[in-house]
């Protein structure tokens, strides 16, 4: 196929491959050739929209991660992925009152004039997404499955509204249902497209926010955790021990990030 068919072809085989990056990338290198027919149809067939690799408002931050996604599925306003000031809100799904609070707080604090990136999972990235909203600011949701399957279905209420007045996007096409393997994938997105994460809550050290702190690290971005009382069965004092910025207001975010 010619330069001028790539984009379509992406996108095919987007769908065709259900977003596995490694598969897509393995049909180009074979030069896997399918019908113009079939690639138009899969094109037209699509309810939301599609920005690829090759588009020119490709957001740069994805292009300089590890894998960057081939194509990106959304519904809503695609310049928010340029916004220069993007904080990802990443934690537990099982949310302590400490944690919701202290959510909340940094959230509110920080969310007006300026975009959350989150994960739209059940605990702390719902609250994150619901306190951006209501604090005046913009979100953006990283889906784990298809961009048509809302994942949890609890959460249907809070994907509409993204859907309509935020950002809701993943490179997985339609209703790709949730898969274990998928998650740690979306957690490239949402660390890419952030400046750096917050921590309001990590239960456990092995648990799939540390999977975003490492991506952060690895990044070279900054991580901010909200401590915890001693005797707390949380990780964030022992993250806190090993460099993260211990962050008790949004002052420090703020500075740190230089966000005036």
């Amino acid at each position: 196929m010619t330069h001028f068919d790539s984009r379509p072809l992406l996108i095919y085989f987007a769908v065709k491959y259900g977003g596995d990056f490694h598969k897509i990338i393995t049909a180009l290198e074979l030069k896997e050739d399918p019908p113009m027919k079939e690639v138009e149809k899969v094109n037209r067939s699509l309810k939301c929209k599609a920005i690829t690799l090759l588009d020119y408002d490709y957001p740069l931050r994805l292009k300089q991660i590890l894998f960057p996604p081939i194509v990106l599925f959304y519904y809503g306003d695609i310049s928010l992925l340029d916004n220069p000031q993007t904080l990802a809100v990443v934690g537990s799904r099982k949310i302590s009152e400490y944690g919701k609070y202290c959510t909340e707080k940094i959230v509110s604090e920080i969310a007006k004039g300026r975009v959350i990136v989150s994960g739209l999972a059940q605990g702390i990235d719902a609250t994150a997404h619901e306190c951006a909203i209501n604090s005046g600011g913009r979100t953006i949701a990283v889906l784990g499955s298809g961009i048509d399957y809302c994942w949890p279905p609890d959460n249907q209420k809070l994907y509409d509204e993204i859907k309509k007045n935020h950002l809701l996007i993943s490179e997985y096409p339609g209703r790709t249902p949730p898969n274990g393997c998928n998650f740690p994938m979306r957690n490239r997105i949402v660390v890419g497209l952030s400046n750096g994460i917050y921590v309001p809550q990590v239960n456990t050290y092995n648990s799939g926010t540390m999977i975003s702190v490492n991506l952060a690290l690895e990044m070279n971005k900054d991580v901010f955790v909200a401590p915890e009382a001693i005797p707390c069965q949380t990780a964030n004092n022992q993250l806190i021990g090993e460099g993260a910025i211990i962050t008790i207001d949004s002052e420090t975010i703020l500075s740190e990030l230089k966000w005036r």
